[in-house]
């Protein structure tokens, strides 16, 4: 009898050890399907891989010229940056100081003074100075001209040498040698601070009752900021809409279809994301009633890329929006953002995107139902209008800036759509 008991804890203990090894390897197994990377361990390729690389970075650490530039640190951050890079355009390696101003600016945020500048025959000009920020509190506007910044002439400096002059550690200051429309020149220390820049760059009603918002990228902030700015529009008898979508790089994904079912009905598809694996492929459907019904216009060119022609091209399938300008520029691939282990990050195309139709824009663009063609020398213009002062006269405008005024031929043709009772285009 006791043996027969001792015989049956020792069947009773296999089968708790075969129950824990299946487990283990049940979970070893859901690991390699939801992370893909862990079967390269048992990858030859990539073994034979690493050795290569080892051996030549080893290599090129004890023989090159250079000791500075031939440092581990050095030579592994160049090959990864080479390595990703040279996969497509749009894969990027940051190093821990750019990925973390990569995050900021993914959120609509970086450290300086508030200002935007461009560079005229004249000098460095404010162009824009924005609302609240630290310029504005230092007492500078637009129209003022940066002659030195802490000290140094910007004689034969490029725009960028400025900017990353003006640049700095929050809280610290800056000293501006500032040229007023006046004439008088001043010393202005100015402080830096994290700049939150919206995603609205414009907003506007005319007597017509045709608003105008302008969106220029699309953060985790953007959809609010819409509504927000809507519901002020609305306020000043707001009938229908221009939504201008030029300029606009694109952004975050979710913010793209989150922008989009605010102008469409529930359960349309918005976009479908195919990847590599079954697993990252989904579609995106808008998810909550229409908030808004009026009569839509959407501005696009050739700069529009990427979550812009998601909301443009969802817009126009569905029949919700007419589009006005030129073809956009045609970005059809998805990034994912990765943090690897030493505060550095890495931005990899992951996947493609389609529109509800089917079609994808990458490399084709979205041809709009109206086109209106604009120069490149007169987008210039265009753009340091919307900046500049708008409280000059047109010689003034002239004298400041070097050019007259110009009309928005592409903004006045959507307006002309819109007052003529288009703005929903019939569905195919």
């Amino acid at each position: 009898m006791k043996l027969k008991r001792v015989v049956k804890w020792k069947v009773s203990l296999t089968q708790v050890l075969l129950f824990v090894i299946s487990g283990l390897l049940g979970f070893a197994g859901a690991m390699f399907y939801v992370n893909p990377t862990l079967k390269t361990w048992f990858d030859y390729e990539y073994w034979s891989a690493m050795s290569r690389f080892d051996e030549s970075l080893r290599l090129a650490h004890a023989r090159h010229v250079d000791e500075e530039k031939a440092s581990f640190d050095t030579l592994a951050q160049e090959a990864i940056a080479g390595m990703v890079e040279s996969l497509d355009r749009h894969s990027s390696y940051y190093a821990p100081v750019e990925y973390k101003e990569f995050q900021n600016r993914t959120h609509g945020k970086y450290v300086g003074i508030g200002v935007m500048l461009r560079k005229v025959k004249k000098g460095v000009l404010l162009t824009k100075v924005f609302p609240e920020g630290p310029a504005e509190e230092a007492g500078l506007k637009a129209g003022d001209f940066i002659l030195a910044v802490e000290g140094e002439s910007l004689v034969g400096w490029e725009l960028d040498q400025v900017i990353s002059k003006i640049k700095g550690v929050r809280k610290t200051l800056v000293e501006l040698k500032i040229l007023s429309l006046d004439g008088e020149q001043r010393i202005v220390p100015v402080r830096r601070d994290e700049i939150e820049i919206s995603s609205i760059e414009d907003s506007s009603v005319d007597e017509n009752g045709t608003g105008y918002l302008r969106v220029m990228q699309f953060t985790d902030r953007t959809c609010q900021e819409i509504q927000d700015a809507l519901a002020k529009l609305e306020e000043q008898g707001m009938k229908r809409l221009v939504f201008d979508l030029r300029d606009n790089l694109g952004g975050l994904l979710e913010s793209a279809v989150e922008v989009s079912d605010l102008f469409l009905d529930k359960d349309l598809l918005v976009v479908s994301i195919k990847g590599r694996e079954i697993a990252g492929s989904l579609d995106r459907n808008s998810t909550t009633a229409q908030t808004y019904a009026f009569p839509l216009v959407v501005l696009v060119n050739e700069a529009s890329a990427s979550a812009s022609e998601i909301v443009a091209g969802a817009l126009s399938v569905h029949g919700r929006a007419e589009l006005v300008g030129e073809k956009s520029y045609g970005k059809g691939s998805v990034q994912t953002i990765f943090s690897l282990s030493d505060e550095s990050g890495m931005k990899l195309t992951t996947a493609m995107y389609f529109l509800p139709d089917g079609t994808t824009i990458h490399e084709q663009g979205i041809e709009p139902d109206h086109y209106v063609p604009c120069s490149e020398d007169n987008e210039t213009k265009l753009r340091v209008q919307r900046y500049g002062r708008r409280d000059l006269g047109e010689a003034e405008f002239l004298e400041l800036f070097g050019f007259s005024p110009i009309p928005d031929m592409q903004k006045l043709k959507a307006k002309d759509i819109l007052i003529q009772g288009a703005g929903v285009r019939e569905k195919e």
